[in-house]
């Protein structure tokens, strides 16, 4: 029943019927003018039926125009405005209402006023000592100082060394581990996460997080309103309260007409005091740990951060569930403390994404993803659940590919939304003819977003190589430069090459699949 509400009032729904109304105007606009006119208006002034008509359709014509233009001259990606304008000419009334109301406008003017003031705030915290940058100018080649200097510009974040990382590979190794640092728990715990489901795994934690509370540990919760529906109760902040615990849905779900229906929060982050820091692609249910099987064996990885690193991950923490309370957070009181350190650690950049105007209009996870494909010279690899690349993604992995480098990509074998998986199957062969090298993952669903160049620098985090990640969605994850844990994800990879099969030039998709992927490629900015 929940999930036919869900269905009734989403925007799918609002969606059909604005495309029914669009019809209805194009077929039966003069007539249903001319019965209005026949039935309810005074006959003096039914002579006026056609002149209203032609008024009518010429102010829609003036509206539409309108927003044309606003579509033309906003600085944003093309392949948005293509998609836009090209449903526009074609059903020109429905399309104005959708962007109005659908429309990737970014944050809102009120998330802005929290957003505009902490990325202040952060400039002032994350300021690198001279010594630092010289040690960094020193050890970090340019290709990849580059990398770090981006992220530093654009998230106001900054780069540190002497972390220690842990690598999980699945689930099975990363929860055991994550309720053990819980439990260590002294002064707060920081967590925000796409899905939380009711289950083992989260009955643990929940059954931590209340005595931690119960201890005085500070506990500030945050999760997807709309990607843990109807897996919590409604009232689930509430519950939590009562045991001291400060819990958010993030963007509360709101039936149909929604502008900001898109910007869902992605991110999976954990901090314990100052000790521990998590991200990586696991959500809190028992399918990340293969507990119940959907989709086959689910393939996922998150990295465990010991050292400043972690300071990044709570700062990005704190911007979201700052937007959740409308209030500013005090950030030194989180950041500012003793934190562990490591000889013999790489460097790190953990950093977050946001939707439109985050940062301008820079769609940083992208941007990161092209830099470090970039830089690749001799090996890059690759692994996602969703490959519906933007165009400068797909031209930069073909790049690679034709200068040399061994591009390996992964895909699962068994996805989870069928439909644009087949979208993606229709277009391995753009890749593959360019020397990409495509694996499909056999034994069921990869969903860890990783990439690995040349085995000294890597990404572990949330952003997929699709349109939903890379633009409208809130997303973290970690650059990894020269560490000792890389070698743990490179081995990963070979693993999962063996268990995959490649796909070669002469792999084809099923009519009925191609018919359906051409269809939604009209829409495929929005999936």
């Amino acid at each position: 029943m929940k999930k036919f509400f869900r269905k009734l009032f989403s925007p799918t729904t609002f969606i059909i019927l604005i495309l029914l109304l669009e019809l209805a105007i194009l077929i039966f606009g003069f007539y249903l003018i001319e019965f209005i006119f026949e039935n309810y208006v005074p006959e003096e002034y039914s002579s006026l039926s056609f002149l209203t008509y032609i008024f009518i359709r010429f102010l829609l014509w003036i509206f539409q125009m309108i927003i044309f233009f606003r579509i033309i001259n906003k600085y944003e990606n093309p392949e948005y405005k293509v998609t836009w304008i090209a449903f526009m000419a074609i059903l020109p009334v429905s399309t104005t209402i959708m962007y109005l109301i659908f429309a990737n406008h970014g944050l809102r003017k009120k998330d802005r006023r929290i957003i505009l003031p902490t990325n202040k705030i952060q400039e002032g915290i994350f300021q690198l000592k001279e010594e630092e940058i010289d040690d960094f100018r020193y050890n970090v080649p340019l290709e990849y100082r580059g990398i770090f200097k981006y992220l530093r510009k654009t998230t106001r974040l900054s780069n540190s060394k002497d972390n220690q990382v842990t690598y999980f590979k699945n689930g099975e190794a990363f929860f055991p581990e994550f309720v053990r640092c819980l439990s260590e728990a002294k002064e707060f715990i920081l967590m925000e996460f796409f899905i939380i489901g009711e289950g083992k795994w989260w009955k643990q934690i929940e059954s931590v997080l209340k005595q931690k509370a119960k201890e005085g540990v500070e506990i500030r919760l945050i999760y997807d309103d709309m990607g843990s529906f109807g897996l919590l109760p409604s009232s689930y902040p509430k519950q939590l309260a009562k045991f001291g615990i400060k819990c958010y849905k993030f963007n509360k779900f709101k039936p149909l007409l929604s502008g900001v229906y898109n910007n869902r929060t992605h991110r999976k982050i954990a901090v314990i005091d100052h000790k521990y820091g998590f991200t990586g692609g696991m959500n809190l249910a028992d399918e990340y740990a293969n507990e119940i099987v959907r989709f086959g064996y689910w393939k996922d990885t998150m990295v465990k951060i010991e050292g400043r690193g972690i300071a990044n991950l709570i700062a990005t923490f704190l911007q979201n569930y700052d937007l959740c309370t409308h209030k500013i957070s005090d950030y030194k009181k989180y950041i500012e403390g003793e934190y562990p350190q490591y000889e013999n650690g790489g460097y790190l950049f953990a950093f977050g994404d946001g939707p439109g105007s985050f940062d301008g209009n820079e769609q940083i996870g992208e941007q990161n993803y092209l830099n470090i494909i970039n830089s690749a010279k001799r090996e890059l690899w690759i692994s996602t659940p969703y490959l519906i690349p933007t165009y400068r993604l797909t031209e930069a992995l073909k790049n690679a590919a034709k200068r040399g480098v061994e591009v390996n990509l992964f895909v699962p074998g068994i996805p989870d939304k069928r439909v644009v998986y087949w979208m993606a199957k229709c277009d391995f062969h753009i890749l593959v003819d360019a020397g990409v090298n495509i694996y499909i993952y056999k034994p069921g669903f990869n969903h860890e977003k990783e990439c690995l160049a040349d085995d000294i620098i890597a990404f572990v985090g949330t952003i997929n190589f699709d349109f939903r990640s890379l633009t409208h969605h809130f997303e973290c994850g970690v650059d990894i430069y020269n560490d000792p844990c890389l070698k743990d994800i490179k081995e990963d990879f070979l693993e999962m090459k063996m268990q995959s099969q490649i796909v070669d030039k002469a792999y084809k998709v099923n009519g009925f699949q191609r018919f359906v992927a051409s269809i939604l490629k009209l829409v495929r900015t929005l999936l």
